[in-house]
Parts: C-alpha cells; sequence; structure tokens
C-alpha cells in the first residue's frame, strides 16, 4: 500500500495533472532524452514517430527500437518505468514512409498511461517540380501521426476495482532540412485536445512545438565532429518551455556523446554504433540516456533509459 501512495505521489507532482503524465512530458527516445528532448527539428529516426512524424519521411532505410528504463533510482519500493517501441518502414520517395510505435509509462498496480501510434510522412519536393519550383537547397517533409491512448487506474474506489479510459489523438508534423546544415521544424501534437479526465474534464490540451537545429560534419573553430545544436519552444495551454540539446559523433561517428535539458530536467546520453553484414550495410546502437529533474524528487539519483535500435540494410 504504501507502494502504491509513493508512486502515487510522484507522478502527481511529476506531471501535476488530473489524469495525464506521460503525454503531457515526452520521456520516450533514448538519442531525443540524451538531447534534452529538443528534437523537432533532427527526428530523423526511429525516434521522430512521437517528437516530429515528418521526420519519418528523411529516411531512407526501415528501422526499430526498443527503449527501456529504470526511473527515480533511490527510492525504495517504487517501480516506475517508461518503455517505448517503434518501426519505421520507408517505401519510394513517390510513396512515403510509414510508423507504428507504442510508448508505456506507469507504475505497475497503480496506473498506466500507454499511446500507441501509426503515422505517414512524405517527402515534398517532387510536388515542387510539378509546379516548375526547384528546391535543390531544401529538402521539406510532412506528416500525419494518428495516435490511440489509454490510462488504466487500479483501486480506484477499492481493491480490484480498475477505470480505463481510451480516447484518440492526432498530430502533423513538418520538418525543412537546407543545404547549409540548418533544419526547422514544427509539430502539433494533441490538436484535438482529446480528455483522458477520470471523473471531470481532463483535456490534453494541444502542443505546438517549434524547432531549429544545425549539423557540421567538423564544427568550425571548436573542431567538434559531426555536432548538432538545437532548440525546442513548446507552448501548451499558454504555458512556454525551451529546451535546448547537442550531440557530437566522435571515432568516425561510432560514438556519440549527448547533453541537453529544459526547466525541470538536465539530461546526458552516449551511444556506440557499427555497421555489420554484407557491405556493412546494417547498423546496430546502444544508447544510454540519463536523467535528473531540477530541484526534485528527494532521495531520488536520477532515471536511466536504455535503447536498442537496428537499422536494416
Amino acid at each position: 500500500m504504501i507502494k502504491k501512495i509513493i508512486a502515487l505521489i510522484i507522478m502527481a507532482g511529476l506531471f501535476s495533472s488530473q489524469a495525464q503524465g506521460a503525454y503531457l512530458t515526452t520521456f520516450w527516445g533514448v538519442r531525443a532524452l540524451g538531447m534534452g528532448t529538443a528534437y523537432t527539428a533532427v527526428a530523423d529516426d526511429s525516434d521522430a514517430p512521437l517528437y516530429n512524424i515528418a521526420g519519418i519521411a528523411v529516411m531512407d532505410k526501415p528501422e526499430v527500437t526498443f527503449m527501456s528504463s529504470k526511473a527515480f533510482t533511490g527510492l525504495e519500493g517504487v517501480d516506475i518505468s517508461f518503455d517505448y517501441a517503434a518501426f519505421v518502414l520507408p517505401l519510394d520517395k513517390r510513396i512515403g514512409s510509414f510508423s507504428a510505435a507504442w510508448a508505456y509509462e506507469g507504475s505497475t498496480g497503480v496506473r498506466s498511461e500507454s499511446d500507441m501510434s501509426i503515422g505517414y510522412a512524405r517527402g515534398l519536393n517532387d510536388i515542387f517540380s510539378l509546379i516548375g519550383l526547384k528546391a535543390d537547397w531544401m529538402q521539406l517533409s510532412a506528416g500525419v501521426n494518428a495516435r490511440y491512448l489509454r490510462v488504466e487506474t487500479d483501486n480506484v474506489d477499492g481493491p480490484g476495482n480498475t477505470i480505463i479510459q481510451e480516447t484518440q489523438a492526432f498530430d502533423v508534423g513538418v520538418l525543412a532540412r537546407f543545404s547549409n546544415g540548418i533544419s526547422v521544424g514544427y509539430s502539433g501534437k494533441y490538436l484535438n485536445a482529446p480528455d483522458i479526465g477520470l471523473r471531470m474534464g481532463d483535456p490534453i490540451y494541444a502542443t505546438n512545438v517549434l524547432g531549429v537545429a544545425y549539423f557540421n560534419k567538423d564544427l568550425p573553430i571548436l573542431h567538434l565532429p559531426y555536432f548538432t545544436i538545437a532548440a525546442d519552444w513548446q507552448n501548451r495551454n499558454g504555458q512556454n518551455d525551451i529546451k535546448v540539446g547537442a550531440e557530437s559523433r566522435i571515432l568516425d561517428g561510432a560514438l556519440a556523446l549527448r547533453m541537453g535539458g529544459w526547466s525541470e530536467q538536465i539530461d546526458f546520453g552516449a551511444g556506440y554504433g557499427f555497421e555489420f553484414g554484407r557491405d556493412k550495410k546494417s547498423r546496430l546502437s546502444i544508447d544510454y540516456a540519463f536523467g535528473l529533474l531540477i530541484g526534485g524528487i528527494r532521495d531520488s539519483t536520477g532515471s536511466h533509459f536504455f535503447s536498442l535500435t537496428y537499422r536494416f540494410p
């Protein structure tokens, strides 16, 4: 019983909403987390479905990722986890790319929130060509994401009484990548403001995110290899948040070092990827991120996130 009370206090204090948790703050995608979730204008891998669905259109090979976590370590008897799995299937450029993703946040026997989504995105440059416009200096893509949200709360009115709430939401995304290394992205999430309240209205307010990023294979002056710096501005129900993050890939791009954060959390991350198989066209990446709440939960030594990502040949 004490374990459940502690878990509920943590989840309520962390997310400060009647029925929402992970829908307010994204704790999924290890590479994105390592960059402080400033990912709207980066979004070029299987973390994209929940950050900017337009990003799956820039991928040229199928990719699958699996993530697990150990959240709020140091708190005895508390078992809150964040899990994520996604698959992205790029097809012919004229057809576009598809994604399927599943995300979970919760504490066993207390409450859980899950998010299942199916997304589609496509590059738009060929459409410009049809109307006589050339955009060789820019790669533009757009996409849409359909989401099924489910909240399960246990022991609401006594032992064994479980209440399940279900609703749907949709996102849209746009991503513009310029030849000079600058990228600009927009992601509109929960645009229909779905209601996930238990006994009273509790809408998940529409969230608008604008992102900008810069990539350079060799950052001038500092000479940081494969360097990315990114920033997101997020607006939800009148509340603004700024997120920033950076990544550098050393050892010929094999080892990634990341850091970032926002007003509530600071993040660090690392990852290692290697090619294998015939002509070394397959790639396996192992990633880790560490998140520490700023002025956060007493006695917690932070959260740990792990993922395994496979890029098909």
